[in-house]
């Protein structure tokens, strides 16, 4: 398992980009610390934060197969 970022803070209403690479949407495991969505594009996955009050700790690894 890879970990693709580790205790990254998502400010209210913000959104992480991670380059996609070869890696599918199933194989990323997200611990979190709080809601997010997870979107999918091209070239990036998009970790947004959907809590309503407060910044969230996200951390991102990714299975490899």
């Amino acid at each position: 398992m890879i970990t693709l970022t580790s205790n990254q803070m998502i400010a209210l209403g913000r959104m992480l980009f991670i380059p996609r690479g070869n890696l599918r949407k199933e194989q990323l495991k997200i611990e979190a610390s709080g809601p997010y969505r997870l979107l999918e594009k091209d070239e990036y996955f998009i970790i947004q934060n959907m809590d309503c009050c407060k910044a969230i700790m996200v951390t991102v690894r990714a299975e490899t197969d």
